[in-house]
């Protein structure tokens, strides 16, 4: 048999526990929630200390939540501060449009996200090196000239306006990118 303290600590941290409850015995035992043995000056002298400890562990606990709270609070400025720099470093790559989007992928993936980032500025680096592709013009507005219009009458200007057409000629007849139609009206015109 076992002396010494019985505390149900259950019940304790639940707070179902009333000030006049029997919880602790100097030589008591509690079975089947009946205590035996023991004194009712023991018993009431118990129930005082169960109070004040049942006090005890529910200011602990309370300390615990508010410096779980303070933690927390702190852990989320700190990410904020991270994600916040990790913006400004990328700013040149992430647009106005695209900033919450980015955002939320640093906070919820940090590693991969920011790898795409770090991918996206090289790839806007080696563009701004001379890799910048050349913007297409619309030639489908572009309209032939005939010989006669021009204002200067060189022969020279007048053969490169005959290959010119007969090139444009050539591309919509039979459907061939301008470049071949050009150099098949050049040989067409060397022959001349």
């Amino acid at each position: 048999m076992r002396c010494g303290k019985i505390v149900d600590f259950q019940a304790m941290s639940e707070g179902l526990l009333a000030a006049g409850s029997r919880q602790e015995l100097n030589g008591g035992l509690r079975m089947n929630g009946k205590v035996k043995g023991g004194d009712a000056a023991v018993e009431q002298g118990g129930a005082k200390v169960v109070s004040n400890e049942r006090d005890l562990l529910m200011n602990g606990l309370r300390f615990e939540r508010e410096k779980n709270k303070v933690l927390l609070d702190e852990v989320i400025a700190l990410e904020d501060a991270l994600v916040n720099r990790q913006m400004a470093e990328f700013d040149a790559v992430i647009s106005d449009e695209t900033r919450e989007f980015w955002r939320e992928q640093l906070l919820a993936n940090r590693e991969k996200a920011e790898t795409a980032l770090r991918e996206l500025a090289q790839a806007k680096v080696a563009d701004g090196e001379g890799n910048r592709r050349r913007p297409l013009h619309n030639r489908s507005t572009a309209r032939p000239v005939r010989p006669g219009d021009t204002d200067s009458g060189s022969v020279a200007e007048g053969k490169a306006v005959r290959i010119r057409n007969r090139a444009h000629e050539l591309r919509k007849t039979e459907g061939i990118p301008f470049s071949t139609a050009f150099r098949r009206a050049e040989k067409e015109a060397g022959g001349e």
